[in-house]
């Protein structure tokens, strides 16, 4: 009973996030479209022995044009995203998709596409229910839909971004495949400690109600620590020196409110990034919740998708996003004196 519960606990903390997602529409099927005006919208799915049932599916946003023939010989940089356990119908339907096309008409982001995964639940790692979800992400899916549609094959074109479980996931394959992607960004993401004996304190009737799992092939049956931190973002990033991430740039927004109390092991991230010189930025949300069912982390949904843009445009992101960010809580200052001065 120890063995299994150290094993549904990994999959069991992931998930705490999941109440607080329900607006994602089952497991991926047919989507309704959201009504953009820079972007057009398709799905699709394709067969790979890598995911349960055979096939994997995804959805994606198309810069207007893409399929011009005058566009033929072009490819786009693209931003794959890796939704929590609301599932993919979150970004398209809950302010995802209307910030990508309300910056694209403002020309804040360049012309991109974004690929939503429509996971199952999913923690992105392989062994899991889902598959071999980690081995998915980072070969098939990703020539699959660089064959199918106009999308860069290049590392410097390409990004990866999540919420909450998906910003666990997104941040773990940028961070163990740096060569893939040029840029990560994660809200609210599930970070879990380096060493699993912190995970001490769940109460074993709650993880027993939580996911079942398969990934002792990945962490080991009882959880190895070496397993582990090969997995989780807080250790790789106490471990790996920032040449080796190949200049990853790097953006984590938490909500100071996150109800699931994501906001310190982010903060706590934050700082072992800063310690071990890589460059990043790290957005603490004010007043914000968790993932989609708070506003202020919807709009700075926007800061992480300029950042991104910025990426595969091959600026700065990292500087460009501190100085916008700074920009902005001093402008909130001098209102906030201002209005204590007319009262």
């Amino acid at each position: 009973m120890q063995r299994l519960t150290a094993l549904l606990l990994v999959t069991a903390t992931l998930a705490t996030a999941v109440s607080a997602q329900r607006g994602g529409r089952g497991r991926g099927g047919a989507a309704r479209a959201p009504e953009l005006d820079h972007f057009t919208f398709d799905q699709g799915v394709f067969e790979t022995d890598l995911q349960q049932g055979g096939e994997a599916r995804y959805f994606v946003l198309l810069p207007k044009g893409h399929d011009d023939e005058a566009n033929k010989d072009k490819t786009y940089p693209w931003i794959l995203w890796l939704p929590g356990f609301g599932g993919p119908m979150d970004f398209l339907h809950r302010g995802g998709a209307d910030l990508l096309d309300h910056l694209r008409g403002k020309d804040e982001i360049p012309e991109l596409a974004l690929v939503v995964f429509a996971s199952r639940r999913s923690v992105y790692m392989n062994g899991e229910r889902a598959g071999r979800t980690e081995d998915l992400l980072t070969g098939a899916l990703l020539e699959h839909l660089q064959q199918k549609y106009r999308l860069s094959d290049k590392r410097e074109q390409r990004a990866i971004m999540g919420m909450s479980a998906g910003g666990f996931g997104a941040l773990k394959i940028a961070l163990r495949h740096p060569d893939l992607f040029a840029a990560v960004g994660a809200h609210s993401a599930a970070i879990l400690p380096a060493d699993p004996k912190d995970l001490a304190g769940f109460m074993e009737d709650r993880v027993q109600r939580m996911l079942g799992s398969g990934i002792d092939e990945e962490l080991g049956n009882p959880i190895d620590p070496k397993k582990w931190a090969a997995h989780m973002p807080m250790a790789i990033a106490a471990a790996k020196k920032p040449a080796e991430l190949q200049g990853l740039q790097i953006y984590l927004g938490a909500g100071t409110e996150d109800h699931y109390d994501f906001f310190e092991p982010n903060r706590q991230l934050a700082a072992a990034l800063t310690a071990n010189g890589h460059e990043f930025v790290f957005q603490a949300v004010e007043n914000g919740g968790h993932a989609w069912s708070s506003p202020e982390i919807v709009e700075s949904v926007a800061v992480s998708l300029r950042f991104a843009g910025e990426a595969l445009a091959g600026k700065d992101a990292v500087k460009a996003t501190k100085a916008r960010l700074a920009e902005a809580a001093g402008q909130k200052k001098d209102g906030d004196e201002k209005g204590g001065e007319d009262k």
